[in-house]
């Protein structure tokens, strides 16, 4: 019998102890076919205009405001960093959108003070 042990081409980096590294807070992806290391930043960052190379990108949340973002890249073994990119912009969507069909604290919070909103504070 033979058995596959598949890994999903994409990954996220992070700590399992709180600032145990310096990854606190940040978002860091690997994409294991190309060896890419890709961070995730907000785009209004004014420094991200001098580092290339970056890709930049826009999504609508649930709440239908526009988040933009952008990655810029660690390290890479590809010639073709545009399809990666471009792939991880999928795949973090992805991650995004299954955060958004989830209920968060904030929702949960509203949903307690529209039971009560004479207890709003003023």
């Amino acid at each position: 019998m033979l058995v596959r042990f598949t890994i999903p081409d994409f990954t996220l980096l992070t700590e399992l102890a709180p600032k145990a590294t310096n990854l606190a807070g940040r978002v860091v992806i690997f994409h294991f076919p190309t060896h890419t290391i890709l961070e995730l930043l907000e785009a209004h960052n004014p420094l991200l205009r001098t580092i290339s190379p970056r890709y930049e990108w826009e999504r609508v949340n649930k709440y239908g405001e526009i988040e933009q973002f952008a990655f810029i890249v660690h390290r890479y073994v590809t010639d073709d960093l545009t399809k990666v990119f471009e792939q991880a912009e999928t795949w973090y969507e992805g991650v995004l959108d299954s955060f958004d069909e989830h209920q968060d604290t904030m929702d949960n919070l509203l949903d307690i003070w529209e039971k009560r909103s004479d207890d709003l504070p003023n």
